[in-house]
């Protein structure tokens, strides 16, 4: 039963996974026969209508992240967009959409109001997370000579920014609408709902056996998130935004504690002072914030959040060792899930912290990812518990049945381990002798062919001399059974395929297009594959008189495909023996690896080289 529940468990984080957070996150699609600008006017302003073209106006470009482009900057600032609309259709009702904004936002066209997303006063409207849609009244948007203001408001302890607003006819911009609004919106309170069940759950349970104080606790931490969840769909808050500001930002050192404390005690894992070192975490993130001045709020809050992940990569540390040294199954399904959840944690601080030079990629239109999993969590850890304590039950009730046969299990799992050490004890042994035999061999051997390398004559023969050396390093590192992430191992050919070409002055392209990261090679797949690659490196460099090279290694529906093209003379006219000892050389390594290897001209002239895996041969690590 409880390997059915982890693997059903498994099931639905996947399923949820892949069916929200693809619908959520990504860069809004183009409008199709509407327009999306990109590039605006700005000034700071606590004006209530448009300012004059004689006020500061400045350029900025789309999206606008006040902390970047107006640091230390609260208050409302002003858009102004000057725009064409080409095959403008007067019989057709548009509409003005604006995906993301802070902290609200309202818009007036050509020196008319066309829509508002609430309060611009304490307590500001909170639309942050909120698309806003605004019908265009007829007549008012023509096909030349339009101007768009936009006003935003940033109140202190908050981030002012602003995406490129889209005007398109409405039928066209209202299911993109829609579908930012559920996913946002609704599914946060569905979740918020569910979350709040599973938090009443675990109290009553907490209440009938209050010695388990991990049921209490979780309890507590799913009515935080709860609470700190309306941050995500609440127009009006309760508080001034700053203090608002506060109490959202401080609630996840407390769900965070909340939640390592208890499932690490639900596991059995009881450390006093990591649960010291939590509550006080708990207690001085909110006061370090109600102190921190407004010009500081932001980093303070960055410092915490990254505080509070550094000690849940410690929680999941102890996961670990109990899941996988204990053998604890719930441990190892807690580890999984919060690692997920610890992963979407960190994008999401990245996107809140706008680090410079990362933002360029991570500052889009995406959804923050952390609110889609946490509820899994609650689901899952709310299962697990809810199942411990009726299995809890029926296990007392029937403990005097079980005993015997406990004994007789205990026993048999102690002589399975003790054989299983003996296996271990006597692999060990045979793998340090191996081990002792490769060292000396490197120590030696290796020694003799990096002198060569220094003292050969002429660029061939040291060009011949660090391949063996690199062929020798090759047998002694990526010898035995065990298998290599396919990234890594490609991370290793890359750094020498960098070296070698860098001596010759030949540019390198390289362009690994495999995400998955639990891809794995066996070493001898890495060692043919190597021996591919740097087979092919030298060719190029003996015989193809190229100046770039490039490597593209990319997924297709039944191979993995290595692609590697130079910008050389191709294949020799006079037929080399020693580059066509190479070109076999290269078959026979694919035909070792079960592959297939095919030679083409590339587009520049020069030799191209396929080489295609199939996806069979090549082994997954699990999760």
């Amino acid at each position: 039963m409880k390997k059915r529940a982890l693997f059903s468990s498994c099931i639905f984080i996947l399923g949820w996974l892949l069916a929200v957070i693809p619908a959520g996150a990504g860069a809004a699609p183009a409008v199709a026969a509407g327009i999306k600008i990109n590039q605006a006017a700005f000034v700071l302003s606590e004006s209530a209508t448009p300012p004059p073209a004689q006020a500061a106006w400045s350029s900025t470009d789309l999206p606008d992240i006040w902390k970047l482009s107006h640091p230390n900057t609260f208050g409302s600032g002003w858009y102004r967009f000057q725009f064409d609309y080409p095959g403008l259709d007067a019989h057709e009702i548009h509409a003005l959409y604006l995906s993301r904004m802070s902290l609200n936002a309202e818009a007036f066209l050509n020196g008319r109001k066309i829509g508002s997303g609430g309060s611009f006063t304490e307590p500001v409207s909170r639309n942050w997370n909120r698309p806003l849609l605004f019908t265009i009244p007829p007549t008012l948007l023509k096909a030349t000579h339009n101007t768009l203001y936009i006003r935003v408001i940033a109140p202190q302890n908050s981030q002012g920014m602003l995406y490129p607003p889209q005007i398109a006819q409405l039928h066209k911009l209202q299911p993109e609408y829609e579908k930012a609004r559920f996913i946002r919106i609704t599914l946060n309170q569905t979740s918020s709902l569910l979350i709040v069940g599973i938090g009443l759950l675990m109290l009553s349970l907490w209440w009938r056996r209050k010695q388990d104080t991990a049921y209490g606790l979780f309890g507590l931490a799913a009515f935080v998130w709860a609470l700190q969840s309306l941050n995500f769909y609440i127009i009006t808050a309760p508080l001034p935004t700053a203090l608002w500001e506060i109490l959202v930002n401080a609630s996840f050192q407390a769900i965070a504690t909340l939640w390592l404390i208890s499932l690490l005690d639900f596991v059995g894992i009881r450390l006093p002072r990591f649960n010291q070192l939590l509550w006080g975490i708990l207690i001085l993130a909110p006061l370090t914030l109600l102190l921190t001045p407004a010009d500081y709020f932001m980093l303070a809050t960055d410092f915490w959040h990254l505080i509070t992940m550094v000690v849940v990569v410690f929680g999941l540390a102890l996961l670990a060792k109990t899941g996988f040294v204990h053998r604890n199954k719930d441990a190892r399904l807690l580890l999984m899930t919060l690692s997920i959840i610890l992963l979407f944690a960190f994008h999401d601080w990245l996107i809140h912290t706008n680090v410079p030079g990362i933002n360029a990629w991570l500052i889009t239109e995406e959804e923050y990812l952390m609110q889609f999993s946490a509820p899994v969590l609650f689901l899952i850890v709310g299962l697990m518990m809810t199942s411990r304590y009726v299995g809890a039950l029926n296990d007392y009730e029937q403990l005097n049945q079980q005993l015997e046969q406990r004994v007789i299990s205990k026993h048999q799992e102690l002589n399975a381990n003790f054989q299983q050490l003996q296996s271990i004890l006597k692999e060990q042994a045979t793998l340090e002798e191996r081990e002792r035999i490769y060292q000396d061999l490197h120590d030696d051997l290796g020694a003799k062919l990096l002198t060569l390398v220094y003292r050969a004559q002429n660029p061939n023969n040291a060009e011949l001399a660090r391949s063996a050396l690199q062929d020798l390093r090759d047998v002694v590192s990526r010898a035995g059974d065990e298998s290599s992430a396919l990234n890594d191992i490609m991370a290793d050919y890359r750094i020498e395929c960098e070296k070698r070409l860098a001596d010759v002055q030949i540019q390198l392209r390289w362009d690994n297009q495999i995400a998955d990261a639990s891809w794995q090679l066996t070493q001898p797949q890495a060692l043919n594959l190597g021996r591919i690659i740097r087979e092919t490196i030298s060719n190029v460099i003996r015989h193809a008189q190229a100046t770039e090279l490039a490597v593209a290694l990319q997924p297709t529906t039944h191979h993995l495909l290595l692609e590697i093209e130079d910008n050389g003379i191709g294949l020799p006219a006079n037929n080399d023996k020693s580059a066509g000892r190479g070109l076999s050389n290269i078959q026979k390594r694919a035909a070792l690896l079960g592959g297939e290897v095919h030679f083409a001209v590339s587009a520049s002239g020069g030799l191209k080289l396929s080489l295609y895996l199939p996806w069979q041969l090549i082994s997954r690590q699990p999760a």
